[in-house]
């Protein structure tokens, strides 16, 4: 199996294959991370901003010199996992890159822990804001 950066460490890692429906793929659980999964499947079906970073519209407006950002790590990263739920080619992901990116920004996720999922996606879009707002 090869790995991606969606996959590397001890938990389980991304499966190569063809999902069920384009953007139908499942994501692994990171832990207790059941939490931030159901809001990015739910952020996935969103079209218009599926689109805003599939398309690559979001780099026009990525300011990596905002201090309250990542400096566009957030954006950066969610664009990837995007990439690669849309791209047809994982029928699993294990959503690593973006939580350990949305965990430099907002500590309190740098754990196997459960959390809030309202809580997640509020500190998921406020990191996509700052690395967009110019």
């Amino acid at each position: 199996m090869k790995s991606n950066m969606h996959g590397a460490g001890f938990f389980r890692e991304s499966i190569r294959g063809v999902p069920p429906a384009p953007g139908s793929v499942g994501l692994h659980n990171l832990g207790n991370s059941c939490f931030l999964n159901s809001v990015l499947q739910c952020l996935n079906h969103i079209e218009p901003l599926a689109q805003y970073f599939l398309k690559g519209n979001y780099k026009g407006d990525l300011n990596k010199n905002n201090p309250l950002g990542s400096g566009g790590n957030v954006a950066l990263a969610y664009s990837a996992l995007l990439t690669d739920i849309w791209g047809g080619e994982y029928s699993a992901l294990a959503p690593r890159q973006l939580k350990q990116t949305v965990a430099n920004f907002a500590p309190q996720f740098n754990n196997s822990y459960q959390h809030d999922s309202q809580e997640f996606c509020s500190f998921l879009m406020d990191g996509l804001h700052e690395d967009l707002n110019r």
